[in-house]
């Protein structure tokens, strides 16, 4: 048998955060060893209340542990929440126990460092919030950036509008600044955005396919439908993108999404166009930015952005791997 690879999830639950965990669980590719919080949907203090109930839903709470990470932007201000699509706390309507574990002294930034070491090489980072964790560990170790074997984000738009503001994705919009330094690290990066996950949609039909998968399924069902019901609230057609999730997908089969190679440089100066992605194609075979030489090797950067669906049928894979990891309560 081929051992588990080891991941860690960064996450800001966050509802699509929360199926996001139930989905990798339930692929049983991933040795999940650690759950790391960020400020993102919710405060950080509450993101992180939600990671050690949802860890405690998914039965992992005595094996995975779980870490409260940044609690703001690094160079700004703490930002409007999410809390309109995701609930006054996060997870819809649910009021879940608390994990009875003990809470970690490390930070979400320190477990990344820690783990890239003794897994150098061999370590996932996936990030389905803000970028703030990531960047304070690249702050505090720049070689954390060739120690992971790869990083997969949930963030930005490459070619299409965003969903904070005209030209950006929310994620990259509540900390720009973190994701540039990211970005701009080195880092191996896959970016799932906006393009890809807008095209992986999760409809009626899925839902009461999980309704009907029994009590396992309950709590992911409850979620995706208030999750529905705020798209629809926002002048949807009662469906709703996976963004968190596919990302995660992407982790293990790219075959889900179309990639291509290039650089995506973050505006973080700029308060109209702030957290907007600016994607590089390597392919267009020319120089952008001439007349800034910075710009210029900036552009030489490179990671894999997602520029929509792939041949694999994401949604039809995730509901049919949400009943292999029930939860409870």
């Amino acid at each position: 048998m081929t051992p588990r690879a080891p991941i860690v999830l960064d996450s800001d639950p966050g509802i699509d955060d929360a199926v996001a965990l139930q989905y990798l669980l339930g692929t049983g590719l991933w040795d999940l060893k650690a759950y790391t919080s960020v400020g993102g949907n919710l405060p950080a203090e509450q993101t992180y209340l939600n990671a050690r109930a949802l860890a405690r839903a998914m039965r992992i709470d005595t094996d995975v542990p779980v870490h409260r990470g940044a609690g703001r932007p690094l160079t700004r201000l703490p930002y409007r929440v999410a809390a309109d699509f995701h609930g006054p706390a996060g997870l819809g309507d649910e009021k879940l126990p608390d994990s009875t574990a003990a809470h970690p002294a490390e930070s979400s930034a320190q477990t990344l460092l820690r783990l890239s070491r003794e897994y150098e090489g061999e370590l996932t980072v996936c990030a389905t919030g803000p970028l703030t964790n990531v960047a304070i560990a690249l702050l505090e170790d720049p070689g954390f950036a060739r120690r992971v074997k790869k990083f997969v984000f949930m963030g930005g738009a490459a070619r299409v509008p965003g969903n904070i503001t005209p030209v950006a994705e929310f994620n990259m919009w509540a900390d720009p600044d973190a994701a540039e330094l990211v970005l701009s690290s080195g880092i191996p990066f896959t970016m799932v955005d906006l393009d890809a996950s807008h095209r992986w949609l999760f409809r009626p039909a899925d839902l009461a396919a999980l309704e009907a998968a029994g009590p396992g399924t309950a709590l992911a069902a409850r979620l995706l439908r208030v999750y529905m019901e705020a798209y629809r609230g926002s002048g949807g057609d009662g469906t709703c993108p996976l963004h968190d999730p596919l990302a995660v997908g992407v982790c293990a089969d790219e075959s889900f999404v179309t990639l291509a190679e290039g650089a995506v440089i973050v505006e973080s100066a700029a308060e109209l166009t702030r957290g907007q992605t600016v994607f590089v194609p390597s392919a267009a075979g020319r120089i952008y930015y001439p007349e800034s030489p910075a710009l210029t090797a900036r552009a030489r950067l490179t990671g894999r952005v997602a520029l929509g669906a792939g041949p694999r049928d994401f949604t039809k894979d995730f509901v049919t791997t949400l009943q292999l990891w029930p939860t409870v309560g």
